[in-house]
């Protein structure tokens, strides 16, 4: 079952992908070494135990529609203030010969810092080595860790397996340029959705403008942004100690007499990876990434910890950004009503009462996009989107203004409706 991707969307399924792995149904019967296992190796013994359902892959999250249906992009409305002369430089087809441009020269452009850590994570220095070799059977060779499509996309719905209904917005990637940029560390590509969120934030969204020229006038002393420190949480799940440290995210900041501090860590957490060891080949010849189970359970552990060691400051659940190489999509993972007493019990017969009673809810419920490659205007717009109505997002929680002086969310449970998984 390791080569096949975890894609549950009910108890039932559930069910049946626990038989498959060795019947395991609850944290509890996990080993001691899994159970105190950081998110980074967390396997999919763990989605099992961890009792993740996933709905199929969207091209907009369906908890942001709402805000999303009040977008000043797609919708001329508005609800957030945008500079348009900045939206539109970063919207439009990316700089020509981006990869060959010097940093001189991309600095000097509208948003140049984000140009050049698009150019740099796109750059394929090792290509020519790889190239060398340009008579080679491609389709008869079987790599580790690649998917064709026959494989990829079976003709029936699977607890394991199941295909997008949306192609990923790609700009064209060879197997030798993907093979190059698997070379290239994390670290370029969490660079690259720093000064992606960045632009948007604070180059795209006017997040004080209040129609007067004044500092005095300016608005708020509330202000989101990107947040670079990675940050650690430890927390006691099921008796035993975990923890999990993502690569940053979005954060809320106050400002106060002796600068500015953090009040919300969490608006977003980040996960990057360099380029993945899987893809998929579509029928246009084209790559998209695949993710392993050993990703998604990652994903999953530092949402699950994140939330457990915040549960007052995220109540309404967490929203994930993945990223690996330029492309990068869009996770949210709503708890049920009963997961915390799910993680709190600490004995296998506590925890086997809470699954086994059907009036309960002690899943965790997952939403994702398709992946965006940064590489295109297309992937920009999809991206830029879902960050400005995560933020809308927040706000609604609180009725405040578009950086509230607090997100902690008094209506816990209220996303319910949107992440039943009946369809």
């Amino acid at each position: 079952m390791d080569n096949q991707v975890y894609a549950v969307r009910n108890p039932e399924e559930l069910e049946a992908v626990s038989e498959q792995n060795g019947n395991i149904r609850v944290i509890a019967q996990l080993s001691g070494k899994e159970s105190r296992s950081p998110a980074s190796r967390w396997t999919i013994r763990h989605l099992i135990a961890y009792r993740l359902l996933i709905r199929p892959e969207a091209a907009f999250l369906a908890v942001l529609q709402p805000e999303h249906d009040e977008c000043p992009i797609c919708e001329e409305c508005l609800s957030q203030t945008i500079d348009h002369v900045n939206t539109r430089a970063l919207l439009e087809d990316s700089p020509r010969n981006l990869r060959v441009k010097s940093d001189h020269d991309l600095i000097r452009l509208p948003g140049g810092f984000f140009w050049i850590a698009l150019a740099r994570a796109a750059r394929n220095e090792h290509v020519d080595q790889v190239r060398v070799h340009p008579q080679r059977e491609r389709s008869q060779v079987q790599r580790e860790g690649y998917v064709s499509s026959a494989s990829a996309i079976p003709g029936s719905s699977s607890p394991l397996l199941y295909s997008s209904s949306f192609e990923a917005d790609i700009v064209d990637v060879d197997e030798d340029e993907h093979d190059a940029r698997r070379d290239k560390p994390e670290e370029v590509t969490v660079h690259l959705i720093h000064c992606f969120s960045q632009y948007v934030l604070h180059l795209c969204l006017l997040q004080h403008f209040t129609g007067k020229d004044t500092d005095a006038d300016m608005g708020t002393d509330i202000e989101v942004r990107p947040r670079v420190e990675r940050k650690m949480t430890t927390t006691r799940i099921a008796g035993a100690s975990v923890s999990a440290e993502d690569d940053g995210g979005l954060c809320q900041m106050r400002r106060d007499a002796d600068g500015w501090k953090m009040l919300h860590p969490y608006l977003a957490l980040l996960e990057a990876k360099k380029a993945f060891k899987q893809y998929f080949e579509d029928k246009a010849g084209r790559y998209m990434p695949i993710v392993s189970n050993q990703t998604l359970a990652q994903y999953l552990g530092e949402a699950v910890i994140t939330w457990k060691g915040n549960e007052e400051l995220l109540q309404r659940g967490v929203f994930l950004i993945a990223a690996t190489n330029t492309f990068v999509r869009f996770l949210y993972f709503r708890f049920g009503r009963d997961y915390s007493d799910y993680l709190d019990a600490i004995d296998e017969q506590t925890q086997m009462q809470i699954v086994n009673d059907e009036r309960r809810d002690p899943y965790v419920y997952m939403q994702s996009t398709r992946w965006y490659n940064l590489q295109s205007g297309e992937g920009r717009k999809s991206a830029l989107c879902h960050i400005l109505a995560l933020l809308k997002w927040h706000e609604d929680s609180t009725g405040g203004n578009s950086q509230g002086s607090t997100y902690i969310s008094e209506g816990s449970g209220s996303d319910g409706d949107s992440m039943d998984t009946d369809e």
